[in-house]
């Protein structure tokens, strides 16, 4: 075993040389390479630490930004339905007291025209009534005539030309002319 332990000795003490002679050799480059690597990884990872709080910064931003656009689109649609619904209930408004004032202006008329319909009728009525009354004082009155006449003629003879006149008297009575007019109208074509 002692071989053992010596050869692994000298192996490593070779490999140790090895070391020495790499670091004789490339151990100042390596340094250096070492400081310029570590170097390097800290400005890479301070420029990845600034590129990601960058781009947080910006993400941020730009969120917050769509979140005020989305916001204020969302506020003015809001403003536009409410100022839409306000019309068409406005609108609707009107409409309803348009609809009022034409149906009460309609049962005003109505009631307007029923009035005159009872009105005219009631003096439809009145002058039925007044012309049959006024018939009736004509029948009595020309009645009266004729037996008036009837007895002048019972007592005197009558021509035909005077019961001609008295027939013309009575039709002109009835019509509500006076006899001599008439006669008058009658004469003056035959001049």
């Amino acid at each position: 075993m002692n071989e053992n332990q010596k050869n692994i000795g000298e192996t490593t003490g070779e490999l140790g040389n090895v070391d020495q002679i790499r670091e004789i050799l490339f151990g100042s480059q390596s340094r250096e390479l070492n400081k310029r690597f570590e170097k390097l990884e800290v400005d890479i990872k301070r420029s990845f630490d600034d590129l990601k709080s960058k781009i947080e910064f910006s993400q941020k931003e730009f969120n917050q930004k769509l979140e005020n656009e989305v916001e204020l689109i969302s506020k003015r649609i809001k403003n536009l339905t409410t100022t839409q619904q306000d019309e068409f209930a406005d609108i609707k408004d009107g409409n309803l007291k348009q609809e009022k004032r034409i149906q009460h202006n309609i049962d005003l008329l109505n009631e307007e025209i029923g009035v005159k319909i009872e009105q005219l009728t009631k003096d439809q009525s009145d002058s039925k009534k007044s012309l049959s009354e006024e018939l009736n004082f004509l029948k009595l009155e020309v009645f009266e005539f004729i037996e008036d006449k009837l007895a002048q003629m019972n007592n005197i003879k009558l021509s035909r030309d005077d019961a001609a006149e008295i027939m013309m008297e009575a039709a002109l009575r009835i019509k509500g002319n006076n006899i001599q007019s008439q006669l008058n109208l009658i004469e003056e074509p035959k001049e």
